[in-house]
């Protein structure tokens, strides 16, 4: 009897940490520029989550064809951010209405990337 192999390039990102770890990223990115007496530059904006989402895809050697969900992940979370932050603003006001959709636009990349990484599966005979 021959064990099946698991093959690591299987093993998806890990849910719970990559959507938590971006969202507490994205929530110290928020809490950093309202610091700042100038509204910060994007660079700065996206450098947090980024960081941590590129971090978590090397520590967990996810593989590379998994990737793919940053993509949709991307277009979902921009269009979260764009029109959510529009309708909060009439809502909420400008003041709460950038902050809140800019976390929840990050939620919303973490939790597509994070399902994306699950698809394809390697072909393990």
């Amino acid at each position: 009897m021959s064990e099946q192999q698991i093959d690591p390039r299987d093993e998806p990102a890990p849910f719970g940490a990559v959507v938590l770890l971006t969202v507490a990223s994205a929530v110290a990115v928020m809490a950093v520029t309202s610091l700042l007496n100038e509204p910060p530059g994007l660079k700065l904006l996206m450098l947090g989550p980024i960081a941590l989402v590129v971090f978590e895809v090397v520590v967990h050697e996810v593989w590379w064809q998994r990737w793919w969900g940053a993509l949709p992940g991307a277009v979902l979370g921009l269009t979260l951010y764009f029109e959510g932050r529009e309708a909060l603003g009439d809502l909420i006001g400008d003041s709460w209405a950038h902050p809140i959709a800019y976390v929840a636009a990050w939620a919303l990349f973490a939790v597509v990337f994070a399902l994306a990484s699950r698809y394809p599966r390697t072909l393990s005979a």
